[in-house]
Parts: C-alpha cells; structure tokens; sequence
C-alpha cells in the first residue's frame, strides 16, 4: 500500500507537470500567432509599396530582419514547449494506467 501511494504521488506531480506545460503550450502558441500576425502585416505593407519605392528598399530599412527573427524564435519555443507537453502527456497515460492496474 505505501508503493500505491508512491505511485499516485508520482501522478499526482506528473499531472501537475503535464498541466503546467499545457498552460506554456497555450502562451507560446499565442506568442507564435502573434510573431506571425505581424510578420504577415509587415509583408502586406511592402507588398502594398509602389514598385519604385520596392526597388530602393533595403530588406535592412525594413523590421523584416527582427520580425522573422522573432518569428523564428517564437517557433522554436513552441516546438519545445509541444514536445515537452506530448512527452508529459505520454508518460501520464503510462501512470495513470499503472495506478489504475494496481488497485
């Protein structure tokens, strides 16, 4: 009976983790979209330039070179914040069901 409760403690902080990476998943998605939202409107506004004015544009005269980079940065915390929120999720099933099976 004390392994039991050593098990249901691991899954209690496992659902803790899994809950807390599902919460980090949500704000770097919205970090994300955002990164993309305004990398999106700064093309728009280029695109909407006459093309004379294109042409003696210098991508370095443009937020172009910040906004993919954040867009970029964005894009990797995502990434890492979905994997750890997957492998968090995996492992609680593999818990859940050992906890389960166990009683």
């Amino acid at each position: 009976i004390k392994n039991m409760s050593t098990l249901e403690q691991k899954l209690q902080k496992l659902e803790e983790a899994t809950a807390a990476s599902q919460t980090i998943l949500a704000e770097k998605q919205t970090k994300l979209s955002a990164a993309s939202d305004a990398l999106d409107a700064a093309k728009s506004k280029l695109k909407a330039l006459s093309p004379e004015a294109q042409q003696t544009l210098q991508v370095n005269d443009t937020e172009l070179p910040e906004l993919i980079s954040a867009k970029m940065l964005a894009q990797e915390e995502y990434d890492e914040a979905k994997s750890r929120y997957e492998t968090n999720e995996k492992y609680l099933t593999i818990f859940r069901a050992k906890v389960s099976g166990g009683k």
